[in-house]
C-alpha cells in the first residue's frame, strides 16, 4: 500500500528556528516522543542555513576581501564550510527520529523561515539565485550535507529548502528554473536514491517566475502550502465553508495535473485562533485529510508542531501570527485538530487500502489571459457540486482525451493558439462536448462553431439572474454580446430576454456557450456556492456523462471514485443527506468509513462497490 504521509513541520518547543544553536536534547526527545504517541510519523525538518554553514568574509586593508572563514574567524572544519558541531547534532537528531519511528523530509537550503532570512553572513546582500559566490556555497552545502547523511535510513526525502522562492528575487522564469535545476541536480549527484521535493509555494500555471511545470521538471514531488488566509480567493467565506474546505485539495490536485508529478500538502494550517476556533480547525483538518487522500495527494503535513508564543527571538518577537500555530498547546497538550490526524492515522491502519487515481469525467482547459488559479479553483468546486471530478489542461498544450471539456471564463483574442484551438474543434467534431463561458473572447469560425452571430457588443456593469429549467442562476458581466442564433438553440435568456446559454451541434459533438464568465464572477462573491450556479455544470454533465455508476444529489457533498472505491465528503458545517444512488447494477460492497447516506459536518463516507 502506498504510504499517505501524516505529520507536521518541526521546530523544537524551546527555541523554534534557533533550535540548532539553542540545543536542548531533553526537549527534542520529549517532542519526538509526543509525535510518536500521536501517530505523526513524518516531519519536515530544517538545518538552518545560517547555523550549519556559518561562513563569514574576512577583510584586510581598505575593506579588501582576503578570505572566507567560519564564525569567530575560525578556519573551516571541512571543505564545505559546514559546522561539525551542527552536523553532529543533526546526526543525533536522526538517531532519535529513528528510535521513535519518525521519518524526515529535510529542507536543505533553509534561508527563509517564518518571515526572517537565515542566511550565512558572507551572503548578505547577494542574490541567492544568481550570485556566483552564493551558488558556490549553496553547492558546498548540498554536497557536504547530503553526502554526510545519505546513508541515514530515517531520511525519507530531500527538500530544496523552505519556500526558497522567498529568499531572493528571480528576475525571470529562466533564473528560477536554472537555480532549481542546479540545486536539484546537485542533490541527485550526492544521493540518487531519494526523491527531491520542491518545497516551493505560490507557483503559477504560466506568466510567473516560479511555475508549476518548471518545478515539476526539476523535482520529483511538487508541494503546496495552501493557507486560506494567504492564497487568493480562499478566505472569502468562513473556514468551514465549501470554498475554503476545498482549497487545499484543489490547489494540490491542480499542481499534480498540470505538472504531471505527485504533490504533497507540505504545509497546512488555519493560522490560529485569530481566524477560527480550535474546534473549527479540527473540522478543517478532518475534511482535508480525507479529501486530499481521496484525490491522490502524497500526504498532509501541518504547520507546525509547537506553539512559539513564549519565544522572544526573531521572527517570533515580530509576528503575532507566528506564535500560535502549534498542534500542541503552550503546555504541549494535543489540540483538537491533532486528535483528528491521530484518528485518521488509526483509520488508515484499519482499512489498509490502496487508493487508485481519481476517476475524471471532464477536462478543464485553462486559457491565456486569465487568473489561472482562481478560475481553476472555481471550476473545481462547481464540478464537485455537479457530481464529477475534473482533470486540468494548461493553455497551449496538447489536449488530453475527454468526452467533456469545460473552457471557463475566456478572455481576449489570444486565449488559445491556433493549433490547440483547432485541436479542440477537432475533438468536438469527433463527438466530444465543450462548454465555454465567455468574458470577452474572440472565436474564429464563430458562426459555425458556436452557432450564433454577434449583433452588437457593449461595455456594461450588469447583474441579474436567469432560469435554466428549474434552476435560478446569478450572473454578472462587464461586456455583453447580443447574440442571434444561427444553428444554435437558446437554452436560457438573460433578464433582458437575450440569449445567455446556447447549445450547438458541431460535427458529431456539442458546443455549449455561456454568455458571461461564470467562474470569474464567483471569485469575489461571498457564499457564491450556496446558489444554483453549479446547476449549469450539472446540466451539461447530465447530457454528457450518460452511464455513471454512482451519483449524489446534494451540492455540499463531493463524490470521488478511485477504481471500485467511492468517497463522499460533506464540505459544510452542517449534517448532509447525500442523496446517494447506484446505477448499472452496482451495489455497495464494503463500508470502510461512515454512513454513505448521511454525513456529519466536515466528514465523509468511504465504501467499495461491486
Amino acid at each position: 500500500m502506498k504510504e499517505f504521509l501524516l505529520g507536521c513541520n518541526y521546530w523544537s518547543y524551546n527555541a523554534g528556528a534557533d533550535m540548532w544553536r539553542d540545543w536542548d536534547e531533553a526537549q527534542i526527545e520529549k517532542d519526538l516522543r509526543l509525535l510518536q504517541e500521536n501517530k505523526l510519523t513524518t516531519i519536515r525538518v530544517f538545518p538552518n542555513w545560517r547555523d550549519f554553514q556559518p561562513v563569514i568574509p574576512v577583510y584586510g586593508m581598505a575593506g579588501t576581501l582576503r578570505e572566507y572563514r567560519m564564525e569567530n574567524e575560525q578556519p573551516p572544519e571541512n571543505p564545505y564550510f559546514l559546522s561539525e558541531t551542527m552536523l553532529s547534532r543533526f546526526a543525533w537528531f536522526c538517531d532519535k527520529a529513528g528510535q521513535y519511528g519518525i521519518q524526515l523530509i529535510v529542507g536543505l537550503l533553509t534561508g527563509w523561515m517564518s518571515g526572517k532570512l537565515h542566511i550565512p553572513q558572507a551572503l548578505h546582500g547577494k542574490n541567492l539565485f544568481t550570485d556566483p559566490l552564493a551558488l558556490r556555497f549553496e553547492h558546498y552545502f548540498i554536497k557536504g550535507f547530503v553526502s554526510r547523511f545519505k546513508a541515514r535510513p530515517e531520511i525519507y526525502a530531500w527538500d530544496l529548502g523552505n519556500e526558497c522562492n522567498c529568499m531572493s528575487s528571480a528576475a525571470s522564469s529562466h533564473e528560477a528554473y536554472a537555480w532549481s535545476a542546479a540545486i536539484a541536480d546537485a542533490i541527485r549527484v550526492a544521493d540518487p536514491s531519494r526523491p527531491v521535493i520542491s518545497g516551493m509555494h505560490g507557483l503559477t500555471v504560466e506568466n510567473g517566475n516560479w511555475t508549476i511545470r518548471d518545478q515539476a521538471e526539476c523535482t520529483d514531488v511538487l508541494t503546496t502550502h495552501p493557507y486560506p488566509y494567504f492564497v487568493p480567493h480562499c478566505s472569502k467565506d468562513p473556514m468551514d465553508s465549501i470554498r475554503t474546505l476545498m482549497h487545499a485539495t484543489c490547489e494540490t490536485y491542480l499542481y499534480s495535473a498540470i505538472g504531471k508529478k505527485p504533490c504533497l500538502v507540505e504545509e497546512l494550517g488555519t493560522l490560529g485562533n485569530n481566524l477560527c476556533a480550535d474546534a473549527t480547525s479540527a473540522d478543517f483538518m478532518r475534511v482535508n485529510l480525507l479529501s486530499n487522500w481521496a484525490h491522490g495527494a502524497e500526504g498532509v503535513l501541518w504547520w507546525c508542531m509547537n506553539e512559539q508564543g513564549h519565544l522572544n527571538n526573531p521572527p517570533y518577537r515580530w509576528s503575532m501570527l507566528e506564535r500560535g500555530l502549534g498542534m500542541f498547546d503552550s503546555t504541549q497538550k494535543p489540540k483538537a485538530f491533532l486528535d483528528e490526524m491521530r484518528e485518521f492515522a488509526n483509520w488508515l491502519e484499519t482499512v489498509n487500502i490502496t487508493v487508485a487515481a481519481p476517476k475524471t469525467d471532464a477536462t478543464v482547459l485553462l486559457s491565456c489571459g486569465q487568473d489561472h488559479w482562481g478560475i481553476a479553483y472555481m471550476a473545481f468546486i462547481l464540478a464537485k457540486q455537479a457530481g464529477i471530478t475534473v482533470d486540468y489542461a494548461a493553455p497551449n498544450t496538447d489536449l488530453p482525451d475527454s468526452k467533456l471539456y469545460f473552457v471557463p471564463s475566456v478572455h481576449g483574442d489570444a486565449w488559445l493558439y491556433k493549433p490547440y484551438y483547432e485541436q479542440l474543434k477537432q475533438r468536438v467534431r469527433a463527438g466530444a462536448t465543450v462548454c465555454i463561458s465567455d468574458a470577452d473572447g474572440f472565436y474564429t469560425e464563430r458562426d459555425e462553431f458556436l452557432g450564433t452571430a454577434v449583433l452588437e457588443t457593449e461595455q456594461v456593469s450588469e447583474n441579474g439572474t436567469f432560469r435554466l429549467f428549474d434552476a435560478v442562476i446569478p450572473y454578472s458581466r462587464e461586456r455583453k454580446q447580443k447574440l442571434a442564433p444561427i444553428t444554435a438553440t437558446v437554452l436560457a435568456v438573460d433578464s433582458n430576454g437575450d440569449p445567455i446559454v446556447t447549445v450547438n451541434r458541431y460535427g458529431k459533438g456539442t458546443v455549449y456557450f455561456v454568455n458571461f464568465p461564470l467562474e470569474e464572477t464567483l471569485l469575489n462573491r461571498s457564499r457564491a456556492f450556496d446558489t444554483d450556479a453549479y446547476k449549469l455544470y450539472e446540466y451539461v454533465v447530465k447530457q454528457t456523462v450518460t452511464a455513471p455508476n454512482v451519483t449524489k444529489d446534494n451540492k455540499m457533498v463531493g463524490i470521488t471514485e478511485n477504481g471500485n472505491m467511492v468517497t463522499l465528503i460533506n464540505y459544510s458545517d452542517q449534517p448532509q443527506k447525500t442523496g446517494l444512488a447506484l446505477h448499472n447494477g452496482k451495489q455497495i460492497d464494503r463500508v470502510l468509513r461512515g454512513d454513505p447516506n448521511v454525513l456529519p459536518p466536515c466528514d465523509g463516507a468511504v465504501f467499495t462497490i461491486k
